[in-house]
């Protein structure tokens, strides 16, 4: 396994079928703040919660197994085949990474994109296209990464990391693409947002955003580490909802008071993004939404990423039970001031300051939804009616949050 391009450690699977994970002599750099480095094995508790959450998840996933003849369970087999390039700086290969012979960069045209397009669906990540890259990204949305340079598109190679996630229109959720630019747009009212575009290729509409765990230094692509709060917190994605076991709201606020080296600006970001969620109507933001970046020796939250408005779907094709409890209630519908000021205190928080600070921020979230709404209906690709929905939930939700008596 190697980190930041390092050889760092081995992970092996038992004959059990279980992983164990061991850091090499030389090591220095930590995989996870749950396993700093140190002699001896790190057992299945510690090592399968990291590197489960490494891989695809839902019909990805098991487009994926099939296609290899393995098991979903089988994270070890899994990543093996399409661990290259993982979420954060962990690249693992069964040996040392290949050499690169001064192959020249292949570059993706739109052609290639709107044909990438239409096959993602029967072959998730791209893994059926001749030399796949050996790419993971975790989540369920189709999607997958390029390595974009001078505004144009590569397929990624180990010196030449992927920088964007493209990520691709749903049969199953009208205008996704729309309501996650939207909801992006309005994620930049909280301190680092990532860059989000749509595009796109021969007719075929694609969402491009801004990998946050790449940086480019003196013009190379280089990796930074992270993790998301399953991993951090030690839970398998299976289990990245509250209702199936996973963390709460408390177990992440805790954990970013426990690690960060910004404490007070990562607490009051991811307070504030409770609240944007709780405004637009994201009920899916469960613990793996939530990131933590290891750079330069210190561990801050990572920015705002996929956001979106789930409540404008029916009910029937997507539940209104939220990722993470607030005060114990689990729709949002159920959920006002009391319960706010209720989880501040819970947080450890004066209620007041904190709840006043709310206010102040999101004072004018409804002019400024609407500002955006404008905006992206003058360009004719990004127009949408979509807009106007979840307008109505945020102005439905501010009215019941702040205007309570």
């Amino acid at each position: 396994m190697y980190l930041l391009g390092q050889k760092t450690g081995v992970l092996s699977e038992e004959p059990s079928g279980h992983l164990q994970f061991q850091y090499d002599a030389d090591a220095k750099l930590p995989l996870s703040v749950r396993m700093p480095v140190r002699p001896g094995v790190y057992d299945r508790f510690y090592t399968e919660p990291f590197f489960d959450n490494l891989t695809p998840e839902g019909d990805a996933l098991q487009i994926i197994a099939q296609k290899y003849r393995f098991s979903e369970n089988n994270t070890f087999s899994i990543l093996d085949k399409i661990g290259g390039d993982c979420a954060g700086a962990v690249s693992l290969y069964e040996d040392s990474i290949p050499e690169r012979t001064d192959i020249p960069l292949s570059e993706i045209d739109e052609k290639s994109i709107a044909h990438f397009i239409d096959e993602l669906p029967d072959n998730p990540l791209l893994t059926g296209m001749k030399n796949a890259p050996r790419l993971s990204l975790a989540g369920a949305q189709s999607k997958f990464a390029v390595c974009k340079i001078d505004g144009k598109y590569f397929r990624s190679d180990d010196e030449h990391p992927t920088t964007h996630i493209i990520k691709i229109a749903s049969r199953h959720f009208p205008g996704l693409l729309e309501n996650e630019l939207f909801c992006m747009k309005l994620a930049g009212h909280i301190p680092g947002t990532i860059a989000v575009e749509l595009r796109a290729a021969k007719g075929r509409k694609f969402l491009e955003i801004e990998r946050y765990d790449r940086r480019i230094d003196s013009g190379k692509i280089t990796r930074i580490h992270q993790e998301d709060f399953c991993q951090v917190l030690g839970v398998l994605s299976r289990r990245k909802y509250q209702s199936d076991g996973g963390p709460k709201i408390r177990d992440c606020y805790n954990a970013i008071i426990g690690y960060s080296s910004q404490v007070v600006v990562d607490a009051n970001k991811f307070i504030e993004l409770l609240v944007l969620n709780y405004l637009i109507g994201n009920t899916d933001a469960h613990a793996k939404n939530f990131s933590i970046l290891h750079r330069d020796g210190k561990i801050s939250l990572a920015p705002v990423y996929d956001v979106i408005s789930t409540e404008i779907y029916p009910e029937k094709v997507i539940s209104r039970e939220i990722a993470m409890t607030i005060n114990g209630k689990g729709k949002y519908d159920a959920i006002g001031k009391k319960d706010f000021m209720a989880l501040y205190e819970q947080l450890g928080l004066n209620p007041k300051n904190a709840y006043r600070l709310a206010r102040d921020k999101f004072s004018r979230i409804v002019a400024i939804a609407e500002s955006v709404r404008d905006e992206l209906n003058k360009k004719p690709l990004c127009a949408s009616g979509i807009y106007d929905s979840i307008i109505d939930i945020i102005r439905r939700r501010w009215k019941k949050l702040f205007m309570a008596d």
